[in-house]
Formats: C-alpha cells, structure tokens, sequence
C-alpha cells in the first residue's frame, strides 16, 4: 500500500530532540552527582585525618586487657581525657562528636560527649539510629560515611570503629556538614529546570502532534475511500500516483459488462449493490498488503498487483483469481432473482517499460479494450502488437481449449543428415478451434506469456507425450520446456516419476528449452537441468545462436544437443556473416562433443550446404511439415 506522512519527520525529529534532552538531562544529573563527590573527597579528607588521630589517641588511652566501654565507665581520669579530646573536634563545621558503646541488648549509647555542657548528652544515655550502615561498621570493622543531601549543604556523619582484640568495642562518631558551591549548584539547578520545561513542551507537543496526526489520517483515508465498494477512489490515485514504483507491480483495468443494462433493467439500487460485492470480491481475491484496488470510474476498477522482475506469475494469478471469482458469483438481485456478472480484463505485465504511470495504464486499458472487441468475460495481456493480434485466441479460449481437450501435439521430424531417416520428432503445441481450424503458438503463447495457463499448456503437453511413449516403444519425442517449467516443481515431479516408472524413458524423451538470460542467470534452473541430466533425459538448447549464446553455459549444464536458430540457417545460402556463425557453431559443438541440429530445412541446396559443413542432424519442411503422429511414416 502507497502511503504518505506529512507529518513524519516533525513527529520524528520532536521524538529525536525528546530523547537528546533525556539524555542531556540525565547527563547534567551525572555530573552534578560527580562534582558533590569531588567536593565530599576534599572536604573530608582533612576531617578523617583528624577524627582518625582522635581514634587512635582513644585506642592508645586505655589498656587492651580490659573492655573498653568498662574502663571508661569506672575511671573518670579516662572519661575526662577523652571528653576534652572530643570537645577540641567541635569546631564551625563539625556540629558533634562523640563516642558511643553497644550494650548487652544491641542498644546504642553514649559513653562521652564533646559537645557543650548545654547539649551535652549523659552518659550510658539512649541513641537511636536512622540508618542500617551504622550496624554494617561492627560487619566490616572499617570507618564509614554517611551522607544526607539538602538543598543547600551536605550534611556527614562520620563512623570510625575503635576496636579491641579485633572487635568493635567503641564507635567514635562525628557530624559536619559541607556548603554547597553556591554559583555551580545555581547554574546546573536553572539548566535542569529549563531541560525539565523544554522536555515537558516538547513532550506535549509531540503528543498533540501525534494525535494531529491521526485525525488528519483518518479525515484523509476516508476521502480516498469510495465509500459504495470501501476500495480506493480516483482522488487516491491522483494523490499518490507519482510514487507509484512501476517495477513493483502489474497494471490490470477491470471492466463490468453490460453494467449499463443492468442499470436500465433492474434500477441504480441494483446496480449499486452489484458494485458493493464487485468490490468485496476483489478485496477478498488480492493480497491486503501487496496489491491496490481502486475504483476508477462508474463501473472500471483498477488493480496494481505487486510482483517481481520476471517474474509476474504470482500477480497475474491474482488478477485470475478475480476474474474467476466473479464469474462464479450469483449477484442476488431480489429474494427470488439472481443474475450472473462477468467483467473484460486488460493487463499490462511490463508497467516498468512506460515512463509514467498514465502511459503504463493506457496500456492496460488497450488491453481491455481489446477484450470488449473480443467478446466480453475475458482477460487480454497488452503487447506492442495488440491492434493487429484479432488472430490471437484470448486466455477464457485457451482455458476452454484445456477443459475440452483440445490442446493436441502435432509433430515434426528429425532426420539424421547423411540418411535422411527420421531419428527422433518434436512435439509441437496446437490447439484445435471450435470451428476446427488450427491455432498455432505464435497465436498462443505470447497470450499466456507470465501466467499460470502457460504452466498447464506445458503439463497438457507432456501427458500427450508421455502417452505416445508408453504407447509406442520404437520413436524418440522432443519436448519444449520455458525456463519457468525448468523450476516448477510439479513438471520436475512428473518427469521424475516418469523416468523412475519406465525403463529407458528418459533416455527417449528430449528436453528443449531456449536459452537466454532468464535461463542461465538462473541458479535453480542450472541445478534442476543438472537433475534431469542425471535422471537420464537428453538436454538440447533451441535457438542456439539468436542473440543470446552462452558457449560456457553449455558445459556448466552439460548439454547434449545444441539446435541452431532457424533464422541463420534460411540465409546460410546468401548472408556471409550467417554462414560464418553457423560454421563457428558447428566447429564448436564438434571440439566439444555436442551434437548439432539445424532447423528451418526448407530447400535441397540447404540441406547440401549443411550437408557439406557435416551437421549431425536436420529439422525442417524440406523433409515434411509437422502432422499428427499416425500420419507419419513410423
């Protein structure tokens, strides 16, 4: 599906500057957090030298043989040395300092305080603590500090264990606090408080956006949806037309027939409801998010069914698909009457060959044109030769002709050059008319050229030979294969079975496929080739030589026969340069080991010249036009 967001890269950049300011943001955070650690480091680093010669003097005081909190508790000598100690730390920064023990219970209490006698606390007194890391210094018997951030100081309890006999007897504990740098914290709290506001703004407005956004989407889809058949309108295609990739699809132009008589007979209210389920089958026949159906005109329809370069089977089946679908329909016209509908097709497989996409349609509606003049209820490919192909059979009379079994083989000889005897024949397709006359496959293929029905041709094709086969053990039969069957698996699954079931069957059925650059850039093709060469069947490249000749292909795939184009072989008497290639061809084939068949023998000094340059094998009308197998001489 084509769309178009007007809004994208606003909504993407305001989504790309949301998450910058988050991450400067969380970055300004960072570094706020760094610089009070660097200024916690400074600050303390003179306080833990004194607090810790305040410890060791305490250590140093009393005797190791007793406890601590005991020996000062009992002799006031000590308690009086200590608090005078304490009292000498309290200073502008440092608020308190004191020692405190833990009795038998696990209760804190204070043995000496250095504060003045107006806050001092007394001794053996209770003192709760607010924090889990104070238990944590009698874990690890190391000094620790605790930090407790305010808006404009830091304040630092500082916990140095004093221990005896390896155990913590004493805690000497001191609180200060560090100033925060007025000028630093000012600007980085104003840069976090605009980042927060430009954050939220943006936020919001992304949000707005975003919503902006889907109401204009919905208001917007709903005027490019014909509201009757709920596919695309006109006003759709005349918006996004231009970003239409033409290599990326297959143009069809759908026509309803005799939509006009339908609404002069039964009503407008009639014709609208057929419209509705025209637009639900179609809907219901394509690919949701691949193909794109719009409604064109009154009763036109347009399909772009995505698809591949060369490869435009699975979007003509698409396009099939629909046709089939609406020629099964019982469109209900009241609760007693139904009538059946059915709809002309123009496809353009090659959209990517017209400059624009108004070209390209054009093409496809020729093509639709061609299947009103044809008859109606039919599908027409476009092809550069549309106005002169009254000739061709449509693809429903190709369809028939399969149904009705109708599609036959007629078979020409090949003749070994210096007997003259018939060697092998190739089948050649024709399809019976209802009138009887012949259609031949200049009539046929380009018809089919891309869609499934070429597949069933060439299964039709190999059943017929396979009977003559199985039916007559004495003849040899050429078959035709396009390089799209070479990867199908089901005509590899037949030719298998075929070669497996019969003794010797391979070896008398020969493959012929047309080599050219869908062939040999195709790696699957060269690896099923190599497969049918090892099942036992013969390879022989057609048309050797007209245009597209790949010496090195041949020995990757191991060919056996190589046929020359018929176009070199009718001017071998009188183009010198068509002369000189087949010359070089045979002359290679010879060094190579491959063996050689011209086509196109229409004359006795042909046959002679070939003769002359000593090719293998001839095809052509100087030896008999292709008929039915039981007219030849077998």
């Amino acid at each position: 599906m084509i769309t178009l967001k007007n809004s994208f890269y606003l909504i993407l950049f305001s989504f790309l500057s949301s998450v910058f300011l988050i991450f400067l943001l969380l970055g300004i955070i960072k570094l706020e957090d760094k610089i009070q650690s660097e200024m916690i480091e400074i600050s303390t680093a003179d306080v833990k030298s004194i607090v810790q010669n305040s410890a060791d003097l305490i250590q140093n005081t009393l005797s190791i043989d007793e406890n601590f909190p005991k020996q000062i508790l009992k002799n006031h000598a000590y308690h009086k040395k200590i608090e005078t100690n304490l009292e000498t730390l309290v200073t502008q920064n440092i608020k308190y300092a004191y020692l405190l023990y833990k009795d038998k219970r696990g209760v804190f209490r204070f043995l000496v305080d250095g504060a003045k006698k107006s806050n001092k606390a007394f001794v053996n007194q209770k003192f709760d603590i607010d924090n889990e890391k104070w238990i944590d210094v009698y874990k690890t018997k190391k000094p620790l500090i605790i930090e407790n951030k305010f808006l404009k100081q830091i304040s630092i309890t500082y916990l140095v264990p004093i221990l005896n006999k390896d155990k913590v007897q004493l805690l000497l504990v001191i609180d200060f606090s560090i100033k925060k740098v007025k000028e630093i914290n000012k600007i980085i709290t104003w840069i976090k408080s605009a980042l927060i506001a430009t954050l939220f703004i943006l936020i919001l407005f992304l949000l707005v956006l975003l919503i902006q956004s889907k109401r204009y989407n919905i208001v917007k889809k709903t005027a490019y949806i014909d509201k009757l058949t709920n596919v695309y309108n006109r006003n759709y295609l005349q918006e996004y037309e231009s970003f239409i990739n033409l290599d990326d699809y297959i143009i069809a132009a759908i026509d309803i027939d005799y939509f006009k008589l339908v609404n002069d007979t039964y009503g407008h209210d009639v014709g609208d409801k057929i419209l509705k389920n025209i637009g639900r089958i179609i809907l219901n026949s394509t690919r949701k998010k691949d193909d794109i159906v719009i409604r064109y005109g009154g009763e036109e329809f347009l399909i772009l069914a995505k698809t591949k370069r060369n490869d435009s089977y699975t979007a003509i089946n698409v396009i099939e698909r629909v046709f089939t679908n609406i020629q099964k329909e019982k469109f209900q016209i009241n609760e007693n009457e139904d009538i059946d509908i059915t709809v002309s097709v123009g496809v353009n497989l090659e959209p990517h060959k017209s400059k624009t996409f108004s070209k390209a349609f054009k093409l496809a509606d020729i093509a639709l044109y061609t299947a009103k003049n044809k008859g109606r209820n039919n599908i027409q490919i476009y092809n550069e030769n549309i106005s002169n192909d009254s000739n061709k059979l449509s693809i429903n009379e190709i369809k028939e002709a399969l149904e009705e079994k109708r599609v036959i083989c007629h078979y020409q000889k090949i003749v070994d050059t210096k007997t003259q005897n018939t060697v092998k024949y190739e089948a050649l397709l024709r399809i019976v008319k209802k009138d009887g006359t012949i259609a031949y496959p200049n009539e046929i293929l380009s018809v089919i050229n891309g869609t499934f029905i070429l597949r069933n041709i060439s299964k039709r094709v190999l059943n017929i030979c396979f009977e003559k086969l199985i039916s007559n053990k004495n003849i040899l039969i050429n078959i035709n294969l396009n390089p799209q069957d070479i990867v199908n698996d089901t005509i590899l699954s037949m030719l298998e079975d075929m070669s497996i079931k019969y003794d010797d069957f391979a070896n008398r059925l020969g493959i012929e496929i047309t080599e050219n650059e869908d062939l040999t850039n195709n790696k699957e093709a060269k690896i099923n080739l190599l497969r049918l060469k090892k099942w036992g069947y013969k390879i022989y490249i057609d048309d050797f030589g007209s245009g597209y000749s790949n010496f090195t292909y041949l020995a990757q795939i191991k060919t056996d026969f190589i046929k020359i184009d018929g176009d070199l072989i009718e001017k071998i008497l009188t183009d010198k340069i068509s002369f000189m290639l087949v010359k070089s061809i045979i002359g290679f084939a010879k060094d190579a080991g491959i063996k050689v068949i011209a086509e196109y023998v229409s004359s006795e000094e042909i046959y002679f010249k070939l003769k002359e340059l000593d090719v293998d094998y001839l095809q052509g009308f100087y030896f008999g036009k292709p008929c039915e197998l039981e007219e030849q001489e077998i």
